[in-house]
C-alpha cells in the first residue's frame, strides 16, 4: 500500500479527520482575510475617488485578472510542488506582501491597496489546486463529495457575513486596522497549515521528470479535445463574465437606481449568499434523483428567467415613462 493510501481512513467520522480539521481552520482564516481585504478596500477607494467607476471597476481588473492568467500555471505547479509546502509558503507570502502594503500606506500612496489584492490572488491560484490534491491523498472517495458540500457550504457562509465583517472592521477602525487585520488574518492560516501532515515524497525516475511546458500544452490539447470540457469552458467563461458586469455595477446601483448608501451593498450581497446556501441544499437533496446535466441546465435556466424578468420590467418602465 502506498503513503498515498495509507493516509486515507475509509471509515470514522470525517470532522475527526486532522487534515479536514486543519484545512477548514484555515480557510476560515482566509474568508476573513479576503472579505475584510475585498470590502475594506473597496469602500476606502469609494471614499478617496469619489465613487469612481474606473477606481472601483480596477478592483475587480486585480482580482480576477491574476485568476484568469495563473490558473493554468498554479494547476500545473500544483503537480510539481510538495502541497503542504506551497499552501504554507503562499499564506506567508501573502501576508508579507499586506504588511509591505500597510507600510507603503502609512507613509506613502493610498494606490498601494491594490497590491494587496492583486498579490494575494495571484499567491491563492497556487494554493487551490495544492489544496485539491490533498484532499485526494487525505479524504476517502466516498467522503470526499460530503467534505467539498462542507467546505463550498464555507465560503457561501461567508459570503453572507463577509460583507458586512468587512464594511464594519473599515467604519470602525479605518483602512491601516483592516489591512493588519488581513494580514495577521493570512500570517495565521500559514502556522494553522503546519498541522497538516508531512507531503508525500514522489519518487520519479529522470524519464518521469516534469516538462513545464509541455505539462502546459498537454492540458489545453486535453480541453480542446474534450467536447464537453470545451462546453463547460464557454458556459463558465460567459457565466463569469456575467458575474463580473454585476458584481462592478453593484455597487452604483445601489447609489444611483436605490438612493442608498454604499453600505447597503453589503445586504444585497448577504441575499446572494443565502440563495447560495440554499441553492447547494437543493443540489445535495436532488443530486442522487436527477441527473447533474439537469442541474446544471437548472441553474442556468433559473438566473436567465431572474434576469429575463429584471429586463422586463425594466423595459416596460421605459415604454411607459415614453406613453407619457
Amino acid at each position: 500500500m502506498s503513503n498515498a493510501a495509507a493516509a486515507v481512513s475509509p471509515g470514522g467520522s470525517l470532522f475527526r479527520n486532522r487534515f479536514y480539521q486543519t484545512v477548514l481552520f484555515s480557510n476560515v482564516l482566509l474568508q476573513i482575510g479576503i472579505w475584510v481585504r475585498n470590502f475594506a478596500i473597496l469602500m476606502f477607494v469609494t471614499d478617496m475617488t469619489n465613487d469612481d467607476p474606473v477606481a472601483v471597476s480596477l478592483i475587480s481588473v486585480v482580482e480576477f485578472a491574476p485568476i484568469f492568467v495563473f490558473s493554468f500555471i498554479g494547476g500545473t505547479f500544483a503537480d510539481r510542488w510538495r502541497p503542504k509546502r506551497t499552501m504554507i509558503w503562499c499564506d506567508f507570502l501573502s501576508a508579507i506582501s499586506v504588511f509591505i502594503v500597510l507600510l507603503t500606506l502609512i507613509y506613502g500612496s493610498w494606490e498601494m491597496v491594490y497590491l494587496a489584492t492583486f498579490v494575494s490572488a495571484i499567491l491563492s491560484q497556487f494554493s487551490q489546486p495544492s489544496v485539491m490534491k490533498l484532499f485526494k491523498q487525505h479524504i476517502a472517495p466516498e467522503q470526499l463529495q460530503q467534505a467539498m458540500a462542507v467546505f463550498q457550504s464555507l465560503i457561501a457562509i461567508f459570503m453572507v457575513l463577509g460583507p458586512s465583517l468587512g464594511i464594519f472592521v473599515y467604519r470602525q477602525w479605518g483602512i491601516e486596522i483592516a489591512i493588519a487585520i488581513m494580514g495577521v488574518a493570512f500570517l495565521l492560516s500559514a502556522v494553522v497549515l503546519f498541522r497538516i501532515p508531512s507531503d508525500f515524497p514522489e519518487e520519479r525516475t529522470d524519464a518521469e521528470k516534469p516538462d513545464f511546458r509541455k505539462e502546459l500544452k498537454e492540458g489545453f490539447a486535453y480541453v480542446w479535445r474534450s467536447p464537453v470540457l470545451k462546453v463547460l469552458g464557454g458556459a463558465f467563461a460567459a457565466a463569469g463574465m456575467a458575474v463580473g458586469i454585476v458584481q462592478t455595477l453593484g455597487l452604483f446601483i445601489v447609489i444611483e437606481r436605490l438612493g442608498e448608501h454604499k453600505d447597503f451593498l453589503q445586504f444585497l450581497l448577504a441575499v446572494n449568499g443565502v440563495a447560495m446556501l440554499i441553492g447547494g441544499g437543493l443540489v445535495m437533496a436532488v443530486a442522487k434523483k436527477y441527473r447533474r446535466r439537469s442541474c446544471w441546465r437548472s441553474g442556468c435556466r433559473s438566473a436567465r428567467c431572474a434576469w429575463s424578468e429584471s429586463a422586463g420590467r425594466r423595459a416596460f418602465r421605459l415604454r411607459w415613462r415614453c406613453s407619457l
